[in-house]
């Protein structure tokens, strides 16, 4: 009897490791760009995405137009929070400005505050790697430096592949930085 549950246990965590889906990291990217900002502190307030990306699904666009998720291929973090952080490092390292998500972490108040929403995040049935929707920046006592801006950004996916696909979020998120730290 022994040796049958044993083997049974075996069976079951091979068919579990065989169905657990591939999880994917979004790598940061250093352009090496310098931004000035007269902010030397900035806190990500929030990253605001669509229900169907907050899932640990990466989406794609089907030939009938639907979005769906690719097989067996999920995000490795939390969506949200991956892209936060992912737009922390590089405000960080173009601006070299002390930068955190929020809750503040420091004391006081940040300098610049900003918030996304996010529209469509998700590669078309052309490999076309869609990031849309609108970012606000939010100055401490500076009115005249608060802005809303929108966003349409495009990269091509090398490939229609899992990968290939994380590669295009990854050039689309350090896009929408760039223009986050020009508008700081």
């Amino acid at each position: 009897m022994r040796i049958v549950i044993s083997a049974f246990l075996a069976l079951s965590l091979a068919a579990c490791s065989a169905a657990a889906p591939d999880r994917f990291l979004i790598e940061p990217v250093s352009t090496g760009q310098t931004v000035k900002t007269s902010a030397g502190t900035i806190s990500v307030m929030t990253v605001n995405l669509p229900s169907y990306a907050k899932e640990t699904g990466i989406y794609v666009q089907n030939q009938t137009g639907a979005i769906v998720a690719i097989p067996k291929a999920d995000w490795a973090d939390d969506t949200e929070r991956a892209m936060r952080l992912h737009l922390v490092r590089s405000l960080a390292d173009m601006t070299g400005a002390d930068v955190a998500s929020d809750p503040w972490p420091l004391g006081g108040v940040p300098e610049a505050e900003v918030r996304v929403d996010v529209e469509q995040m998700y590669v078309d049935k052309s490999g076309i790697m869609r990031l849309s929707g609108q970012f606000s920046i939010r100055r401490d006592r500076a009115e005249s430096r608060n802005r809303i801006r929108q966003f349409d950004i495009e990269t091509r996916a090398a490939a229609q592949t899992p990968s290939a696909i994380v590669d295009a979020h990854g050039k689309a998120w350090q896009q929408l930085a760039d223009a986050i730290a020009k508008s700081l």
